[in-house]
């Protein structure tokens, strides 16, 4: 399952939602445009300072991702080890 923290005017955000729910993975989605506080927040913790910022939660552990790029690199190993 995925988390993704972004805003409803940034099209990676939108880009990483659609990626996800076209390759069928379980996602949230959280809108952080009236939760900068919270984003900031976010931000400090994973050292990242744009959104949108994925992380992926495995065994109820949760793994920094980062944002889309990284997601599709991501979602692509993946792929990559279930064909191994």
């Amino acid at each position: 399952m995925y988390i993704v923290y972004g805003k409803k005017q940034c099209g990676y955000c939108q880009r990483a939602i659609t990626l996800l729910r076209d390759r069928g993975f379980d996602f949230t989605y959280h809108s952080m445009d009236t939760k900068l506080t919270k984003l900031m927040e976010l931000s400090t913790s994973y050292n990242w300072r744009t959104v949108p910022l994925i992380i992926k939660v495995e065994s109820e552990e949760e793994h920094f991702v980062g944002g889309y790029d990284d997601l599709v690199k991501a979602i692509e190993n993946e792929a990559l080890e279930k064909d191994d």
